[in-house]
């Protein structure tokens, strides 16, 4: 009888950890049409910041008008999304995402209340939150800009 139920246990064990879903959750921020929805603020360029990769950047409505006329800073609810492209000059061949989105005042003092997102290839969460290495380094480089290093 012991071995009986060791053996069920053990069975349950296997089976629970068969329906268990590690996967890294999508971006709430970059909606699956985010390519109909967003706009193209900026062209494909090489950012040295970003391990010398290529990018293009993209906005929600929220941010487009703010973003291309420099109105900073941009109101809570911009998403900026720079599409990553590794070493491809030609942004042909996407392989992650960086992103930014703003949230209400006191989110992130520190941080210009920007949420930091690392997302891969399928937009899922690689990164997230109050990101000192995101923050830091857009503070010191963009802070006239609300943190925005990339002007179009």
């Amino acid at each position: 009888m012991k071995v009986l139920t060791w053996i069920a246990g053990a069975a349950l064990t296997l089976l629970g950890g068969c329906f268990q879903d590690n996967t890294a959750q999508r971006s709430s921020f970059l909606p699956l049409d985010y390519q109909t929805t967003f706009r193209p603020v900026r062209d494909c360029r090489q950012v040295v910041e970003h391990q010398n990769s290529y990018q293009k950047v993209l906005t929600n409505p929220v941010a487009s008008d703010p973003y291309t006329t420099a109105s900073y800073p941009l109101p809570v609810g911009s998403v900026v999304v720079a599409e990553q492209y590794g070493d491809d000059s030609s942004c042909g061949s996407l392989n992650g995402y960086y992103l930014m989105a703003k949230e209400k005042q006191g989110y992130d003092n520190a941080g210009n209340d920007w949420h930091w997102q690392k997302l891969d290839l399928n937009g899922r969460i690689e990164q997230d939150g109050k990101l000192q290495a995101c923050s830091s380094c857009h503070q010191a480089k963009c802070a006239a800009s609300d943190y925005l290093c990339s002007p179009p």
